[in-house]
């Protein structure tokens, strides 16, 4: 276990992990750290091949008809590349049709290129002792989408939110009896992985994310609100930004900025409040992001988007 004074990230250079640190996403997901961030995990060049190709071949479905402008102002919040459980949950069959395209894409999307999805996964496990990261998949070997790539436009951002198979008050978009038929809802713990491609302009961003170190509870069911994401987005659940900060302040809770640079890459635990904030300019922040599934007692980690 790694005990800080105050709570603080491991922030690393990406370099061969020590032992003491062989075993920081269990202090990630029992909340003894905020995040582990791993100082250009993938080098910023690769960041530059990689996006270059994303964008040669328009796979950002819709950044050219409502993301590229001249004001920065988009009619969507961002746009995505991959497969997202927290959207299709509610439909299995048109959520493993769509990760099964998912996964064929990415077959030979990164040829050439430093593969991110194995990087992040290869310095998931450094951090996890014996465990072995693997795309997440159901018994019957249907496969989740091992990562999602979103291009997150100017002047939006998200609110207070968990993201969380199990705990009802996430942003997934499925019942209670929906999530228990998938095999990631096993785990104890639900966390994240984001690799940050591109950011946003200099000085028009406060941090990439603000994590809280407070547990879900009953009272954020009374905080709950409906938020609109942006022209053909899902509305989704999320925690009044107003409410939330009263009870932070109020019960001194402690909170971390996570600030990166392109190539940086941190881990963090998802279940639990977090904010990306809004900023400004006109160039997007985009990023590769998963979620994971952590028991200390498995010796499998699952990742999906």
């Amino acid at each position: 276990m790694i005990l800080l004074e105050t709570w603080n990230a491991l922030s690393l250079q990406a370099a061969p992990v020590s032992h003491e640190y062989v075993n920081a996403i269990h202090s990630v997901a029992t909340g003894d750290i905020p995040a582990i961030v791993v100082r250009g995990a993938y080098p910023e060049e690769n960041c530059r091949l990689l996006l270059q190709r994303l964008f040669d071949r328009k796979l950002f479905v819709g950044f050219e008809k409502y993301g590229r402008g001249g004001n920065g102002r988009s009619k969507i919040e961002r746009f995505d590349l991959g497969t997202s459980l927290g959207n299709l949950a509610n439909n299995p069959d048109e959520f493993f049709a769509h990760s099964k395209q998912t996964n064929e894409l990415y077959e030979h999307l990164f040829d050439g290129l430093v593969n991110p999805v194995h990087v992040l996964y290869r310095w998931l496990e450094q951090f996890s002792g014996t465990k072995s990261a693997l795309t997440a998949h159901e018994p019957d070997g249907k496969r989740y989408g091992p990562a999602i790539f979103r291009c997150h436009m100017p002047n939006w951002g998200y609110p207070p939110h968990i993201d969380s198979v199990r705990n009802k008050g996430s942003t997934l978009h499925a019942s209670a009896e929906n999530r228990t038929q998938y095999a990631v809802h096993r785990f104890e713990h639900q966390l994240g992985g984001v690799l940050l491609l591109q950011d946003p302009e200099e000085g028009f961003a406060s941090c990439d994310s603000i994590l809280y170190r407070c547990e879900w509870n009953n009272e954020f069911e009374d905080m709950m609100e409906t938020v609109y994401l942006g022209l053909d987005e899902p509305e989704a659940n999320m925690i009044s930004a107003d409410k939330f900060e009263h009870y932070v302040q109020a019960n001194s809770i402690s909170t971390y900025e996570v600030k990166l640079s392109p190539g940086d890459l941190y881990f963090f635990r998802a279940e639990c409040p977090h904010v990306i904030p809004k900023f400004l300019g006109k160039r997007p922040r985009i990023t590769m992001a998963t979620f994971f599934g952590y028991t200390q007692s498995d010796p499998e980690i699952f990742v999906w988007s």
